[in-house]
């Protein structure tokens, strides 16, 4: 899980650099809970700034006052930045990774899912001549760092992106982990 560093330049992700891309479940699951209902249960709803309306994420270790902290920053960036905060976010699915045996993180209500609608994922991409996905995002660096800031990393850093994601993950943002 700790094995690649996360970075916060603008470069693009080299070829399989997905820094928290890896996640041990049992490690989520003994953190956050291990079924549905237990999960459901350390969850609240908070008002998200940008939209007003209320979205769920956890209580454990404070995610829910780190998200509200984001959405505050969010809602205070210039009248731009709006077009990309208007939708409801995903939150809390208590799901596998389509495909995968793998549960998915909004399945621990850790994760948000911004601005689909300008979006990219590496999914929607043909690779190139050489067998290598062209980078794509519209996502701009200051949302990204409103996001960061607060202890969540972003799909964007990913080699296979997912410019919509942003998952708590703080310890890979601490010092020594990039």
């Amino acid at each position: 899980m700790l094995a690649q560093r996360y970075w916060l330049s603008d470069r693009p992700p080299k070829v399989d650099e997905e820094p928290g891309r890896v996640r041990y479940e049992p490690f989520f699951e003994k953190m956050y809970g291990p079924t549905r209902d237990a999960v459901r249960g350390s969850t609240a709803r908070i008002r998200w700034p940008p939209t007003s309306n209320r979205i769920r994420v956890t209580t454990v270790n404070g995610v829910h006052e780190k998200l509200a902290l984001v959405g505050c920053d969010l809602n205070a960036l210039p009248r731009r930045f709006k077009r990309f905060l208007k939708a409801r976010p995903q939150t809390f699915v208590w799901r596998r990774i389509r495909g995968t045996n793998c549960r998915s993180v909004y399945s621990w209500a850790i994760a948000v899912d911004i601005a689909i609608k300008h979006s990219h994922y590496w999914c929607w991409s043909k690779p190139n001549k050489a067998g290598q996905l062209p980078y794509k995002n519209k996502i701009p660096k200051e949302i990204v760092a409103a996001f960061e800031k607060h202890g969540f990393i972003w799909g964007g850093r990913w080699y296979r992106y997912d410019t919509m994601h942003f998952e708590y993950r703080p310890e890979l943002l601490l010092p020594a982990c990039m």
